[in-house]
């Protein structure tokens, strides 16, 4: 109980110090030099134009490939119309002047003629405003994609050097790069939209031998990692913030000289996971709170309005077939493969299969197993609870698969012999 009470105070106090940071940030960030972040924003509405027309990249017909330039106009115009010192509740209330229908000169027009903001996104953190203006201060879009896109794939390349250098063996780094390649990382890291749950997930990654050499870390990492997914983003791909990191932590974990049972790994995923999402939600409530208290719109009953369509506790009756739970998880798996790599994954699995059935291990590696089995399954079970956004959004919120494909592989990691498989211990 003592340990109970130190790590509920600990969990207790981050939490409110992180929220007063992210506030400090946000109205921080509304401090730049607007001249600045204006000239850039219309730079960067010329960037974007030349694909707004034509979002597919690679593939012309294929989801996976399609990028979201609507999202990332949202997100620069959001960051654009930020006034702490004339209009602080503007913070808060996530101004900005486009309606969704909005056409690629609208949004260059709301800047270019100083159009008043009328539309508010009370319900979300959009926390991500806090660096997109910071860089719109300094650059335009296409130089920020580029950033992005280092970042993206630094932390990928940092967190597969951790599993390699913690676990000594090459399998769970490579497993790890595949389940990423999986989920078309050359698109995700070229967005805003796309990018940040995996930023915020890699980052997590690289504080996994901290957690193993301290446990009781891992409850305030995970807290923090909850925190974020809803200051920065919310719903593009959040349960990569948690799936990525746990992961990571049980193969690690396992790979040690005293690996723990497989209750004991299922029971860590459950802390954490209800950690995590403890944090993801009252981070949401406090956002609300904040904003209903010291702005005039009334956030928790957007939130509630939004909430009750995408959870399906209200369905408008001609659009009942955006709840199908079948048809949305379909959609999800079908944008990890068009159908040559398809046919590849069936004969990867089959010789996999086959492996798993000649190189036959012991019971406690195989329960090992079915615990990276239990975590994969929680993006099945997610879509199954947040069926209409999976359905509406399956081009990017499939992503989450990536923590099914790798639990997967990492099920049948340990559901071999891995003292007979070909290994490079690093």
């Amino acid at each position: 109980m003592p340990f109970f009470k130190s790590c509920f105070f600990r969990c207790a106090v981050t939490f409110l110090l992180l929220v007063a940071l992210g506030l400090a940030l946000l109205f921080a960030s509304g401090l730049l030099p607007q001249e600045r972040v204006e000239e850039n924003y219309l730079l960067s509405i010329d960037e974007i134009e030349r694909e707004w027309s034509d979002t597919n990249i690679l593939r012309a017909t294929w989801g996976s490939y399609k990028l979201d330039d609507w999202s990332e106009v949202i997100i620069l115009s959001l960051s654009t119309y930020m006034d702490t010192a004339s209009h602080p509740e503007s913070v808060l209330k996530n101004s900005y002047p486009l309606e969704d229908n909005f056409t690629i000169q609208d949004a260059r027009n709301t800047v270019a003629n100083h159009e008043e903001a009328d539309v508010f996104y009370v319900r979300y953190w959009h926390g991500f405003r806090t660096y997109v203006r910071a860089l719109l201060s300094v650059m335009d879009y296409g130089t920020m994609r580029t950033m992005i896109m280092w970042a993206f794939f630094l932390l990928m390349t940092a967190g597969t050097l951790m599993l390699a250098f913690q676990t000594r063996s090459i399998w769970p780094p490579m497993l790890f790069a595949a389940a990423i390649l999986f989920v078309n990382p050359v698109v995700a890291s070229a967005m805003f939209q796309y990018s940040v749950c995996f930023i915020i997930a890699f980052t997590g990654m690289l504080f996994v031998p901290r957690w193993q050499a301290r446990p009781e870390r891992a409850t305030l990492g995970f807290l923090i990692l909850g925190m974020a997914t809803q200051y920065f983003d919310f719903y593009t791909t959040p349960l990569l913030t948690f799936g990525l990191p746990l992961l990571a932590l049980s193969v690690c974990q396992c790979y040690a000289a005293e690996p723990p049972r497989a209750k004991a790994l299922l029971l860590q995923a459950l802390r954490l996971f209800g950690v995590w999402f403890a944090a993801y939600v009252l981070m949401w409530v406090t956002k609300l709170a904040l904003s209903t208290v010291f702005t005039s719109e009334n956030a928790f009953a957007s939130a509630w309005e939004s909430a009750t369509v995408r959870l399906g506790i209200e369905k408008s009756p001609d659009l009942l077939f955006r709840y199908n739970k079948l048809t949305a998880l379909l959609s999800a798996f079908k944008h990890l493969f068009d159908r040559p790599m398809l046919v590849i994954f069936a004969v990867v699995s089959a010789a996999a299969v086959l492996v798993m059935a000649l190189l036959r291990t012991d019971r406690a590696s195989y329960a090992r197993g079915g615990a990276m089995l239990a975590i994969a399954a929680l993006p099945v079970l997610w879509t199954l609870v947040a069926t209409q956004p999976m359905y509406m959004h399956a081009h990017f919120q499939y992503r989450i698969l990536a923590v099914t494909m790798l639990g997967g592989m990492y099920f049948w990691l340990f559901s071999v012999d891995r003292s007979r498989l070909p290994d490079v211990h690093i």
